[in-house]
């Protein structure tokens, strides 16, 4: 399959678990049974070529996912898949409840403080379990972080590609 269509990273495999070829994996989704044995998942080889997986098995480990794919059998085999993501096509995702955004959405919108001064733009979204955060590269170059709740978010335009925000004193450079 080639990446032509639109595709959602889910997880990423960070590294070889033991000796039968299962995988680390850090969740990219609020779905965590996407990991679940029979799953159907597309795995990136090279930028534009996915590969269709089966999950073997899944399930949490220390804050992250142990996955087994069909057809890793070995420490070696696992460790050729270090640093791939795994996907999913988007018309396969679960709908979004109302003020819950894609990350990769987030990225690129321009952030602008509720009175209208520009404080940067959405670098990366990095996705934690207390709270997800906005890392923000400013106007000047430099990066800050927003935590990404309603305390400091009071808007999100997807469609004029803005998040509006309220922060504290301190908060940005």
């Amino acid at each position: 399959m080639s990446g032509g269509e639109s595709l959602l990273a889910v997880g990423k495999i960070l590294r070889p678990h033991g000796i039968r070829g299962a995988l680390v994996v850090e969740p990219l989704t609020d779905w965590p049974d996407r990991f679940s044995a029979g799953n159907k998942l597309l795995l990136e080889k090279a930028e534009g070529n996915y590969v269709e997986v089966t999950v073997e098995s899944g399930g949490p480990h220390k804050g992250r996912y142990l996955v087994a794919l069909d057809g890793v059998e070995d420490r070696e085999g696992a460790e050729a898949l270090k640093g791939l993501f795994l996907m999913i096509r988007a018309e396969d995702a679960s709908p979004l409840a109302e003020d819950e955004f894609w990350a990769h959405e987030l990225v690129g919108m321009e952030v602008v403080q509720e009175g209208g001064e520009k404080l940067g733009e959405v670098a990366e979204v990095l996705l934690r379990n207390a709270q997800d955060l906005l890392v923000v590269e400013a106007l000047d170059g430099s990066e800050f972080s927003i935590p990404f709740v309603k305390e400091f978010i009071a808007e999100v335009d997807v469609e004029n590609r803005s998040i509006k925000v309220t922060l504290m004193e301190g908060m940005a450079p």
